[in-house]
């Protein structure tokens, strides 16, 4: 696989799937949940409460990882994303604008919860933008063969390289 078809399946996958199950771990136990997300080139921004237990565990360790997969009903048809990286508050006003601007997009119903007072904005109110950069990203598409899986690894939030074939286990 090339770079560019690498690329074009990652990003078609994320921007088509909704959410993504964030895994966390803080003293020895782990935890995973689903956010919604968006893509912000290679970063992925979700919005969270700060009491929430993901993002305790974030807070004391940035290590995540999470996955990227279309609901299917055959297993010929999996694909998805496996991902490692770090996940943190978005910072700095200009960023937290571009965060949002991205996750708008995704989800223009935000733009309108958002704008109306009401239960649902107080709510959105206690949560705050956070960014997943990945480090390292693989694509698996058993459409390409059984367990065919593809890791590109991403420095300064660019790919390092061509796609690597990993065989299966």
């Amino acid at each position: 696989m090339e770079l560019e078809d690498f690329e074009r399946a990652v990003r078609g996958m994320l921007e088509e799937v909704p959410a993504m199950t964030l895994a966390t771990c803080a003293d020895g136990a782990p935890w995973a949940t689903d956010v919604y997300f968006a893509p912000l080139g290679w970063r992925l921004v979700f919005f969270s409460a700060p009491t929430s237990r993901h993002c305790r565990n974030l807070a004391v360790s940035e290590a995540c990882a999470a996955t990227v997969h279309p609901q299917v009903a055959s297993w010929r048809d999996i694909r998805g994303l496996q991902m490692e990286g770090r996940a943190r508050p978005v910072a700095g006003l200009a960023d937290k604008a571009a965060a949002t601007a991205a996750y708008v997009a995704k989800f223009p119903f935000v733009k309108d919860l958002l704008a109306n007072p009401g239960d649902t904005a107080r709510k959105l109110a206690k949560v705050a933008p956070h960014v997943f950069v990945p480090c390292r990203i693989r694509y698996l598409d058993n459409a390409l063969g059984f367990g065919a899986r593809f890791v590109v690894r991403l420095a300064d939030g660019r790919p390092a390289g061509p796609p690597q074939r990993e065989e299966s286990a």
